[in-house]
C-alpha cells in the first residue's frame, strides 16, 4: 500500500520553500555587489585599456641622466662655537 501524507503536510512543505525562495531573493542582491566589488577589486577599470606592450630588441631603454653634485659653499664666520642664545 503507498504511503501517502496527509494534506497539511504538502501544505507546510509548499510554504516552506516559499520562505527558501523569498530569503533566496533577498540574498541574490547582496552577493551580486560583493561579487562586482570583488571583481573590480581585482581587475581595476584602469588596466582594462592596457594592452602587454613588450620592448623590441631594436628598442633602447630610455636613460636619466645623472645630476651632477654640487657643493653650495654657505656664509659662517668660520667659527665653531655653539650659538650665544639657544
Amino acid at each position: 500500500m503507498k504511503r501517502r501524507y496527509p494534506l497539511a503536510v504538502y501544505i507546510i512543505l509548499g510554504l516552506a520553500l516559499i520562505g527558501v525562495a523569498a530569503q533566496a531573493a533577498k540574498l541574490i542582491v547582496p552577493i551580486v555587489v560583493f561579487g562586482v566589488i570583488f571583481l573590480l577589486y581585482k581587475f581595476p577599470p584602469n588596466t582594462w585599456g592596457k594592452r602587454n606592450r613588450r620592448t623590441s630588441g631594436s628598442a633602447r631603454p630610455r636613460r636619466s641622466k645623472n645630476a651632477s653634485f654640487r657643493v653650495i659653499d654657505g656664509n659662517k664666520d668660520g667659527s665653531d662655537e655653539p650659538p650665544k642664545y639657544h
